[in-house]
């Protein structure tokens, strides 16, 4: 059994992350959450329009969403270099290797995830996979911009917590990681449900069920964003330290 002084030693580590979110993470503004907001919807709202255009596809959707989550996961890493591993709050104290190998097996996953959503467009991807023109291909699927975009708006929200923890020393909290949370959870949840509910469509146009199974991906995709920014605009990060309450 653990003795007091250890399960005091948890409740203060708990509750000195518990500071360090609270620091980093500040409730946005309402301009910002309203920014945010927009953003995310602006994104998902141009990836169905490329769909609805037939300028798109499920595959391409599928895989700009695995894709979004690799380059946010290489940022939120890159991030990290230079600071020490007692001050990263939420990082495992993992080598650099081990970090490529998780990232690599993860992404694997989430790409066989993928495969199994979008089985009635596997076509497709086999023709991609044959022209071994990666940067060709997003292009073709119009999803190179859009990664981009996603790209740069992750790195700078980096940069920004990383140039404060500069300035401010003390731990260092990267708001990457916060915002790749419900984009992972889309990548494996909403594929295989886009698939279950666009099913029945499918079997009557391929068109339609391609639309119908975008339309539940993206719906899925942007409420599970908004929630988890509602969710920080409302509070989430203020709420009590892990392990107990904080004595007066």
């Amino acid at each position: 059994m653990k003795t007091n002084r250890e399960s005091d030693a948890m409740h203060a580590a708990a509750a000195s992350d518990d500071d360090a979110l609270r620091q980093r993470f500040p409730k946005p503004t309402l301009p910002a959450a309203i920014y945010q907001a927009l953003t995310i919807v602006g994104m998902n709202a141009y990836l169905l329009y490329l769909v609805v255009q037939q300028q798109s596809s499920p595959v391409a959707i599928a895989l700009f969403a695995v894709l979004e989550l690799i380059l946010m996961s290489l940022i939120t890493n890159l991030a990290l270099i230079g600071v020490p591993q007692p001050l990263r709050v939420g990082s495992p104290a993992m080598p650099i290797p081990k970090r490529i190998f998780a990232i690599a097996f993860v992404s694997a996953g989430l790409l066989g995830v993928a495969w199994f959503g979008v089985s009635n467009d596997r076509e497709r991807i086999v023709e991609l996979i044959r022209q071994r023109d990666p940067i060709g291909a997003l292009r073709e699927l119009n999803i190179l911009w859009p990664l981009l975009t996603s790209a740069a708006l992750a790195a700078s929200v980096s940069l920004g917590d990383r140039l404060r923890w500069s300035r401010t020393g003390g731990s260092f909290v990267n708001g990457t990681a916060m915002q790749a949370a419900p984009k992972f959870i889309t990548a494996v949840v909403a594929p295989v449900v886009a698939l279950l509910l666009s099913d029945h469509a499918y079997m009557m146009d391929s068109t339609r069920g391609a639309i119908v199974w975008c339309i539940v991906y993206l719906a899925l995709k942007s409420a599970l964003e908004l929630l988890f920014l509602a969710g920080h605009f409302f509070g989430m990060l203020d709420a009590g330290p892990r392990g107990g309450k904080r004595g007066k």
